[in-house]
C-alpha cells in the first residue's frame, strides 16, 4: 500500500507512450540527483507533485511516496549528524566513543537535510512512474530487444500478488488448526506452492510453443500530440538540468560554514523545473483525445 499502482485515467501523462512518459519521471530523478541544493529540490519536488496531480494521482503520489521515503531521510539525517564531522558551528557535543567525537555541527546536519530531500525527490519520481507508466506497454519496448525476459517481467507482475494471495490463505488456514503452525513452516509451504505454480507456467508456456517463439515484427505507431507534450517536458527538464551542472549553477558548500548559491540563474532554474511539471497538461489540446485513449 506504499507505492502508487498504476490506474488507467484520461490524462495527458497516462495518454503518453511508455518510453516517452519513462524520460520524463527519469528526467525529475536526475534533476533531484545532480543539484544538492534546497531550493532546486523543492522546485524539482513541487514539479512532480504538480505533474501527479495534474495526472491525477497527486494524493497517493504524496500520502504514498513520501510515507515510504521519510524513514529513510530520518535515517539519513540522524546518521550524518552523527558521523559527519563537516562544519564549524557545533550544536551538540556528544563526547567520544571507541575514539570517535560524536560532536553534531549544523553544516552536517544540514548536509543530511539536504540528502533527505534528494532521497523524497526520488521517491516522488519513482512513485510518479508507477502511478502513470503503463507496466505492459513498458514491457512490450523490452520484447524488441529480449522477447523472453519481457514474457518473464509479465509473467511475474502477474503472480506476485497471486502468490500473496496464496500466502494469505495458508496464513488464515494455519490459524485455524488447533495446533497452529510456525512461521518457518508457513513460508516453506508458500514457497513449495509458488515453486509448484512455476513449473505449472513454464509446462504450458512449452505446450503453446513459447520456446521457440521469436520477437513480433515492428508495428509503428504514430506520435499523438500527448506523447510530444510530455517529450517537450522532459527535454526542458533535462535541457535546464544539464546547462545548470555546465554553469556551475546552484553550487551549495557545507564546510566550514554552509554556503549556497541563490541568484537569477538558480530562479531561472527553479523555474524551468516547476514549468516542467504543468507544461504537458497546459491548454485546451492537452484534454483532446484523452477519453478516447483510456
Amino acid at each position: 500500500m506504499l507505492i502508487p499502482a498504476y490506474k488507467r485515467l484520461p490524462t495527458t501523462l497516462h495518454s503518453a507512450r511508455a518510453g516517452v512518459a519513462t524520460l520524463y519521471c527519469c528526467a525529475f530523478s536526475l534533476a533531484a540527483a545532480l543539484f544538492p541544493h534546497p531550493l532546486v529540490l523543492a522546485a524539482v519536488a513541487a514539479g512532480v507533485i504538480a505533474a501527479g496531480a495534474s495526472a491525477g494521482v497527486g494524493r497517493a503520489l504524496v500520502s504514498r511516496s513520501l510515507k515510504l521515503a521519510l524513514p529513510f531521510a530520518l535515517l539519513v539525517v540522524v546518521i550524518n549528524g552523527l558521523v559527519s564531522q563537516r562544519g564549524a558551528t557545533v550544536v551538540f557535543r556528544g563526547g567520544t566513543v571507541f575514539g570517535h567525537r560524536f560532536d553534531v555541527t549544523a553544516e552536517s546536519l544540514a548536509w543530511g537535510g539536504v540528502t533527505a530531500m534528494q532521497i523524497c525527490c526520488l521517491f516522488l519520481a519513482f512513485g510518479l512512474f508507477t502511478a502513470v507508466v503503463d507496466p505492459d506497454e513498458l514491457l512490450k519496448l523490452m520484447r524488441r530487444i529480449s522477447y523472453r525476459s519481457a514474457l518473464t517481467g509479465s509473467l511475474a507482475t502477474r503472480l506476485v500478488p497471486v502468490i500473496a494471495r496464496d500466502a494469505t490463505r495458508m496464513g488464515d488456514a494455519a490459524r485455524c488448526r488447533p495446533r497452529q503452525p510456525g512461521r518457518l513452516e508457513v513460508t516453506r509451504a508458500a514457497l513449495t506452492g509458488a515453486l509448484e505454480r512455476s513449473v505449472e507456467v513454464a509446462a504450458a508456456l512449452e505446450v503453446r510453443g513459447y520456446s521457440v517463439a521469436r520477437p513480433p515484427r515492428r508495428a509503428p505507431r504514430p506520435w499523438s500530440r500527448h506523447d510530444w507534450r510530455v517529450l517537450a517536458g522532459a527535454a526542458l527538464v533535462l535541457g535546464a538540468t544539464l546547462w545548470g551542472r555546465a554553469g556551475g549553477v546552484a553550487w551549495i558548500v557545507h564546510d566550514p560554514t554552509l554556503r549556497l548559491a541563490l541568484g537569477p540563474r538558480e530562479l531561472v532554474l527553479m523555474a524551468a523545473l516547476f514549468a516542467a511539471g504543468v507544461l504537458p497538461f497546459v491548454g485546451a489540446r492537452a484534454r483532446l483525445g484523452v477519453a478516447r485513449a483510456v
